[in-house]
């Protein structure tokens, strides 16, 4: 039983050394959380690959471009080369991104991080390149829509919260090299609740 707890030890250290870091969402900006809903929040503990081979669905931690030091979370929606259309669905290369049916919670409701408003969103399940998660967005009021191309070497993230968003909308297109992609959430601020631990994020 020793031996064993201590192979899984030198394994474990070993993975994180190489392949992955532990990362916990930070709870200082409210913009920011707000657009990670409803996939991530504040004090998840995540796995994060320290290896940057991102494809679109790839949920990605990147260095924050206009503040050194911090981090945006954003989906990968699409590579260099790809047309984009964004307003609170994505479209590729003219095709948009499935939504095979509503979260079960339907309608989520949460506070605007600016105005201190209420606001109701439609949760909805979305499928990006065989990567289903959940988005939301308001059918009602949508956001305007943003045309471009994707830059060489670069990559265009969304948030998954369309409406009330911090990603490529925002702060323009990425470079891959400064992203590394979330793999796994191991809890979430309380280690107790049973819906946010040990769930793959990909």
């Amino acid at each position: 039983m020793v031996w064993t707890l201590g192979i899984l030890g030198v394994i474990g250290l070993v993975l994180y050394l190489l392949v992955f870091d532990v990362w916990t969402v930070p709870g200082d900006d409210p913009v920011a959380l707000v657009a990670m809903e409803p996939t991530l929040h504040n004090g998840d503990h995540l796995l994060v690959s320290r290896g940057s081979d991102l494809r679109p669905g790839h949920l990605a931690r990147c260095m924050d471009p206009d503040a050194p030091g911090r981090y945006v979370i954003g989906r990968v929606v699409a590579k260099a080369g790809d047309s984009v259309a964004v307003d609170e669905t994505v479209v590729v290369n003219g095709k948009r991104n499935p939504s095979p049916h509503a979260c079960a919670e339907g309608k989520v409701n949460m506070r605007h991080p600016v105005t201190g408003e209420d606001v109701v969103l439609d949760c909805g399940v979305e499928d990006t390149d065989g990567n289903e998660h959940q988005v939301l967005r308001d059918r009602e009021h949508p956001q305007a829509t943003l045309k471009t191309k994707v830059e060489n070497d670069k990559v265009f993230l969304v948030s998954d919260n369309r409406h009330l968003h911090l990603d490529s909308r925002d702060y323009g297109q990425l470079s891959p090299s400064s992203c590394q992609h979330i793999v796994y959430r191991l809890w979430g601020e309380s280690y107790f609740d049973a819906k946010r631990r040990f769930t793959f994020l990909w």
